[in-house]
């Protein structure tokens, strides 16, 4: 029984993953086409694809930490927390969170006039 729980929570993430990335790739694109239309001068080089993979990996990582949070009250609080019941808050807030950093430090990466 608890490992159906398990299983049905990752699953449950999982199916949602795609629309967390189409969402944060998204804003990490309009972040640099608005930080490159405002910085004339400055232009997207072929190094800035490491920083966005980087960039991406670590909000899949940070994605992963609603699975973790539901694991965890399943397996060593035996479902006391009851997590499950806040999953879409959790996804919402995670997904605002990362889109408006992601945007964010794009648009500020590309700006020029924002230059320390």
């Amino acid at each position: 029984m608890k490992s159906e729980r398990i299983i049905d929570g990752i699953k449950w993430w999982e199916s949602k993953r795609w629309i967390f990335n189409l969402l944060v790739g998204l804003s990490g694109v309009f972040g640099i086409v608005k930080g490159i239309n405002v910085a004339t001068e400055n232009i997207f080089v072929i190094s800035d694809i490491l920083g966005i993979i980087l960039s991406g990996i670590i909000a899949n990582i940070f994605y992963s930490s609603g699975i973790l949070v539901e694991i965890f009250d399943n397996y060593y609080f035996n479902n006391k927390l009851k997590m499950e019941r806040f999953r879409i808050v959790f996804l919402i807030l995670g997904c605002l969170v990362c889109c408006v950093y992601t945007y964010v430090s794009a648009y500020f990466y590309y700006n020029l006039s924002f230059q320390w």
